[in-house]
């Protein structure tokens, strides 16, 4: 479908979020929904035990759970990827999920033909979904622009780097003493830094 104005787009995908520590704008579906976040959310010391999207805004107002959900019905338009690529194709970064995760393979390719229909748009996706990762790029590899890490499970533990090296991808950690996200020094916000959107291999994300 070809899209004219941002407004029909933005019907389709039900509107971007903006995250106020960003420096862009991202797309945020139901933490709740994570597949491999509500198992984690059970294990103590797990990054999801302490997940940001499960408190806050993101729950205080019916409202924005209504938006979230929203989106996640979204995703299934076919014309949700041209959609996305209207809205997004002049930007210069982008992430994917400040609350919510990759929901199945489809959702994993349908966003990288997003990125690879907007070149001059940085990508970020961090993730934990490894096998929904593992199974797309057995038959396709991920877009230059696009910046996808696999996130540790485990606080204050190694993100999986063997795996991310044979899928030609990132990884991201977090840490309750050593970090080199400067958000957590910075009012949470990411201000100058763009660390995420580049081919350094692990960022280490300040537990907070």
């Amino acid at each position: 479908m070809e899209f004219t104005t941002k407004k029909a787009a933005k019907e389709v995908v039900k509107q971007l979020s903006e995250p106020g520590k960003m420096p862009c704008f991202s797309y945020s579906l139901p933490a709740a929904e994570c597949n491999v976040g509500t198992r984690l959310r059970k294990i103590e010391n797990s990054v999801c035990g302490s997940c940001y999207a499960h408190k806050g805004n993101y729950t205080r107002f019916p409202e924005v759970q209504k938006a979230l959900y929203r989106r996640l019905k979204a995703i299934y338009d076919p014309n949700w990827i041209d959609a996305m690529v209207f809205l997004i194709k002049d930007e210069k970064y982008f992430r994917w999920h400040d609350s919510g995760d990759l929901m199945n393979t489809k959702h994993l390719e349908d966003i990288l033909t997003v990125c690879d229909r907007t070149p001059r748009t940085k990508h970020w996706l961090p993730t934990r979904e490894y096998k929904i990762v593992e199974d797309v790029m057995k038959h396709r590899k991920s877009p230059k622009n696009m910046f996808l890490r696999l996130s540790a499970h485990m606080i204050d533990q190694t993100g999986p780097v063997k795996l991310a090296k044979r899928l030609g991808v990132l990884i991201s950690e977090v840490g309750t003493e050593k970090y080199t996200c400067p958000a957590g020094d910075q009012g949470g916000k990411c201000l100058d830094c763009r660390a995420c959107w580049t081919r350094k291999m692990k960022i280490i994300y300040h537990k907070h």
